[in-house]
Formats: structure tokens, C-alpha cells, sequence
């Protein structure tokens, strides 16, 4: 849009104020010529922000001007900056007051286009709104105090949509000395829940008084389970190093006793010196010779690797479970793996 083009669309709306506003009787509103005038002065501040693009200005300077005096072509614009800074439902509210205010003040034709531009809008403005819907659990409806960003819930009950602006917003619910509170995030148009559980009454809770109580002990808090298939791993890794430790140390006594029995018999050079009977116990000896150090090196690797991972992952929540579900998963897992000791190095194998 050109400069010329935006200065003419000022121009005539400043035009459209100075004749809404001009003729309007002594007695309407603030009851002076005072009043009006400033009104008038505040509320072409406010239109040209508008044009400009400064919403905030123009929202704070026809928000003045509306309340000096309230006619529909103020109320108008003021909606109209209200919906540019997102706040909606305040844009709402102000489009319906706009439209139930009488046409008797300054031009009545002027003043009549403003009350239909204002219905048209407000129809257009309706499908832009978002809302939630406030669910309560574990406790009556009619017992729980709900509010939104700390104001008390109103036009709307909990179980029914509650319109809000665009954005993020805090719900809570207050029963007696429980406070359970939760967030959600709508976008322009958008639908959403919130639940506010409560613990029911009886129900073994945590450890805990007061206002935080309820919010601690409700259904869905998360509870460690182990931190998910990393770790998993992590225990598995550790248990088969572990085993591959055990493996490494029982093997250095197997070779040992039959590096004995060939130096008994009067074996050396790696049996070189042996004689022929001896020749499957060489074998024997030389197959078992590199198991220690490989099952030792393995172990180390693995028991160092699955440490890593218990003390680098994330605990993981749940809603279930608890923690006798978690030693009972391990236990499962340590059972199905098997480390198995063949000549010639090791053997490990399992379900994962």
C-alpha cells in the first residue's frame, strides 16, 4: 500500500471521528464539550498508531478514548487493536458491547456502520478464539475452586469449554488443602483439555501435608522405572562383564594347573619337549592359554560400558510400576543372558 494511499485511508477516518464525534448532544456521556473534544484528540492518536501498526499505543490511546466516551465508532477501533495484540477474548467482549450501544450519540449513520462492522467482525473473530476444557478427576465437581492464569473460571464451568486467548495458560483446582495445577498451550483456534487429577479420598498418598499434597500424590505423577532400554543395556553390559571378570580369573587357574602338569612331565618350549603322549594335553593347553586375557579384557570393557550407561541415562517416569517392577525387569534380564567358557575363548549369548 502506497504512502499516499495510507495517509488518505488516516485522513478519512479521522474524517469519519470528527463527524460521529462532533454532533454529539452536551448531555451524552461526559456531559461537556470538554470531554468530547479530548475524547476526540485521544481517539485519532489511537487510530493513527493503528495505521502505524503500533497496536499497544493504539489499544492504550482508543481505550481512553472509549471510556471518556463510549460510542460505537471508538469502541470499534478499540476492538480492533484489542484482536492485533491476540488478546481475543477481550477483543470479543468489547465487539459485544459495541454492538448493544446505542446509535443516538454524534452521527447516527456513521455510528450504525460501526455496530454492523463490529457484528461482522466479532463472526469472523469467533472461529479464531481457542478454548479449553477443564476436566476434573477423583473429586466432585461442585467441591473444586478452578481458575485460569489465577483468575476464578468464569462463563464456563468445570466440563465445559472456556474460551482464552492464544498462548499458554495455567489451570488449577483447589479442593479443601489439595491444589493440583496443570499447563496447556492453544493455538489460535484450537481445542484442548486440561485434567486436574486429585487423589481420592483413602488412597495411600505420599508422604506429605498441605496445599502440596494433593498435587504430589496425583494419579499419573511419575515414578523411576529405570530409565528405559538404555538402561537396559546398561545392566546387561554390566552383568556380562561382570561374568566375563569371573570367567577371566577361573581360567587363569585352569591354564596354570596345566602348565603345571606339562612342566611336571617334563614339557618346555610351549611343549615342544614333550613326549608323544602328552600331545593332547599340549593342545589342550595352547587352546586354553589366550582365554584368561580375552575373557578379562571383555569383562573390563563391558562392566566399564554398562557403568557408563546406569550413571549417564535419564531416570524414565512412569505411571506404573514402581520400583518392584524395575528390580523385577533386571532380574529377568540377568537371567536370560549366558556367558559360556569354550576352548579357544568365550561364548555369549541370551534374549535382549
Amino acid at each position: 500500500m502506497s504512502a499516499r494511499r495510507v495517509s488518505g485511508l488516516v485522513a478519512m477516518v479521522l474524517m469519519l471521528f470528527a463527524l460521529a464525534l462532533a454532533g454529539a448532544p452536551a448531555a451524552a456521556q461526559s456531559g461537556d464539550d470538554a470531554s468530547r473534544a479530548e475524547a476526540r484528540k485521544i481517539g485519532y492518536a489511537g487510530v493513527e498508531a493503528y495505521q502505524a501498526g503500533d497496536y499497544a499505543t493504539a489499544r492504550d490511546r482508543l481505550e481512553a478514548a472509549y471510556q471518556l466516551l463510549k460510542v460505537p465508532s471508538l469502541g470499534l477501533w478499540s476492538a480492533r487493536a484489542l484482536a492485533k495484540l491476540g488478546k481475543l477474548v477481550e477483543a470479543d467482549a468489547r465487539y459485544l458491547e459495541v454492538i448493544k450501544l446505542p446509535t443516538s450519540v454524534g452521527d447516527e449513520a456513521i455510528q450504525e456502520q460501526a455496530r454492523r462492522d463490529a457484528s461482522s467482525e466479532r463472526g469472523a473473530l469467533a472461529r479464531r478464539i481457542p478454548s479449553v476444557l477443564v476436566r476434573v478427576e477423583g473429586a466432585p465437581l461442585g467441591e473444586v475452586a478452578v481458575t485460569v492464569d489465577d483468575e476464578a473460571l468464569v462463563g464456563a464451568a468445570p466440563g465445559e469449554s472456556h474460551l482464552v486467548n492464544p498462548g499458554r495458560h495455567r489451570i488449577e483446582g483447589i479442593r479443601g488443602s489439595a491444589r493440583v495445577r496443570t499447563e496447556v498451550t492453544v493455538a489460535e483456534g484450537e481445542q484442548k483439555e486440561a485434567m486436574l487429577r486429585f487423589v481420592p479420598a483413602g488412597a495411600d498418598v505420599a508422604a506429605g501435608s498441605g496445599a502440596d499434597a494433593g498435587l504430589r500424590a496425583q494419579p499419573g505423577a511419575g515414578v523411576s522405572t529405570g530409565g528405559g532400554p538404555m538402561h537396559t543395556v546398561g545392566w546387561v553390559a554390566l552383568g556380562a562383564g561382570g561374568a566375563g571378570l569371573a570367567v577371566g580369573v577361573v581360567s587363569a587357574f585352569v591354564v596354570r594347573s596345566k602348565k603345571n602338569h606339562l612342566d611336571g612331565v617334563g614339557c618346555g618350549d610351549g611343549g615342544q619337549m614333550c613326549p608323544a603322549s602328552e600331545a593332547g594335553n599340549v593342545d589342550s593347553y595352547n587352546s586354553w592359554r589366550p582365554v584368561p586375557t580375552i575373557s578379562l579384557v571383555a569383562g573390563a570393557v563391558l562392566a566399564g560400558a554398562g557403568a557408563y550407561l546406569l550413571l549417564t541415562t535419564p531416570a524414565r517416569s512412569d505411571s506404573g510400576g514402581g520400583a518392584g517392577t524395575a528390580s523385577r525387569s533386571r532380574s529377568a534380564t540377568f537371567a536370560n543372558v549366558r556367558l559360556s567358557l569354550v576352548p579357544g575363548g568365550t561364548l555369549l549369548s541370551g534374549e535382549f
